[in-house]
Protein backbone atom coordinates (compact mmCIF):
# COMPACT_ATOMS: atom_id res chain seq x y z
CA UNK A 1 0.00 0.00 0.00
CA UNK A 2 1.23 3.54 -0.33
CA UNK A 3 0.75 6.44 1.92
CA UNK A 4 -0.23 5.72 5.15
CA UNK A 5 -0.41 2.21 4.97
CA UNK A 6 -2.04 2.10 8.99
CA UNK A 7 -4.27 4.49 8.46
CA UNK A 8 -6.17 2.49 5.66
CA UNK A 9 -5.57 -1.15 7.51
CA UNK A 10 -7.42 0.58 10.33
CA UNK A 11 -9.96 1.38 7.87
CA UNK A 12 -10.44 -2.19 6.58
CA UNK A 13 -10.56 -3.28 10.02
CA UNK A 14 -13.54 -0.94 10.95
CA UNK A 15 -14.86 -2.37 8.40
CA UNK A 16 -15.24 -6.23 9.55
CA UNK A 17 -16.77 -7.79 11.98
CA UNK A 18 -14.02 -10.08 12.81
CA UNK A 19 -10.54 -10.64 11.79
CA UNK A 20 -8.54 -14.24 11.10
CA UNK A 21 -4.61 -13.94 11.72
CA UNK A 22 -2.74 -16.86 9.47
CA UNK A 23 0.17 -17.63 11.57
CA UNK A 24 3.12 -19.40 10.25
CA UNK A 25 6.92 -20.34 11.31
CA UNK A 26 7.90 -16.21 11.30
CA UNK A 27 4.54 -14.29 12.61
CA UNK A 28 6.20 -13.73 15.50
CA UNK A 29 8.69 -11.55 13.47
CA UNK A 30 6.12 -9.99 10.76
CA UNK A 31 5.68 -6.25 12.12
CA UNK A 32 3.09 -5.33 10.10
CA UNK A 33 0.75 -8.58 11.40
CA UNK A 34 1.68 -7.34 15.14
CA UNK A 35 0.13 -3.86 13.87
CA UNK A 36 -3.02 -5.11 12.62
CA UNK A 37 -3.56 -7.11 15.44
CA UNK A 38 -2.98 -3.98 17.70
CA UNK A 39 -5.40 -2.01 15.69
CA UNK A 40 -8.11 -4.80 16.28
CA UNK A 41 -7.67 -4.41 19.62
CA UNK A 42 -7.74 -1.05 19.82
CA UNK A 43 -11.19 -0.97 17.58
CA UNK A 44 -12.69 -3.65 19.72
CA UNK A 45 -12.38 -6.26 16.82
CA UNK A 46 -12.77 -9.70 17.85
CA UNK A 47 -10.11 -11.56 16.36
CA UNK A 48 -8.65 -15.39 16.78
CA UNK A 49 -5.39 -17.29 15.40
CA UNK A 50 -5.42 -19.98 12.51
CA UNK A 51 -2.34 -22.03 11.97
CA UNK A 52 -1.28 -21.49 8.65
CA UNK A 53 0.88 -25.13 8.23
CA UNK A 54 0.26 -28.11 9.40
CA UNK A 55 3.31 -29.67 9.53
CA UNK A 56 5.06 -26.87 11.31
CA UNK A 57 5.81 -24.84 14.09
CA UNK A 58 3.43 -21.65 13.79
CA UNK A 59 4.07 -18.64 15.82
CA UNK A 60 2.45 -15.91 17.41
CA UNK A 61 2.33 -12.14 16.29
CA UNK A 62 3.92 -10.51 19.30
CA UNK A 63 1.15 -8.20 19.63
CA UNK A 64 -1.01 -11.33 19.96
CA UNK A 65 -2.41 -11.84 23.96
CA UNK A 66 -0.90 -14.46 25.93
CA UNK A 67 -4.22 -15.62 26.41
CA UNK A 68 -4.85 -16.32 22.91
CA UNK A 69 -4.46 -19.32 21.51
CA UNK A 70 -3.45 -20.89 17.50
CA UNK A 71 -6.17 -22.99 16.17
CA UNK A 72 -6.03 -25.85 14.03
CA UNK A 73 -6.93 -24.53 10.59
CA UNK A 74 -9.76 -27.41 9.59
CA UNK A 75 -13.34 -26.09 8.02
CA UNK A 76 -15.23 -27.57 11.40
CA UNK A 77 -12.77 -25.28 13.20
CA UNK A 78 -13.19 -22.59 11.28
CA UNK A 79 -17.02 -22.86 11.11
CA UNK A 80 -17.33 -22.86 14.65
CA UNK A 81 -14.54 -19.73 15.25
CA UNK A 82 -16.36 -17.35 12.82
CA UNK A 83 -19.50 -18.15 14.73
CA UNK A 84 -17.70 -17.03 17.63
CA UNK A 85 -16.90 -20.69 19.70
CA UNK A 86 -13.47 -19.15 21.07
Amino acid sequence: MTGDWKAKVRTRIKATDQMVVICGQHTHTASGVSVEIKIAQEEGKPYFLLKGRKDKTCTKPTAAKSTDKIYTWTWDNLKKLIGGGR
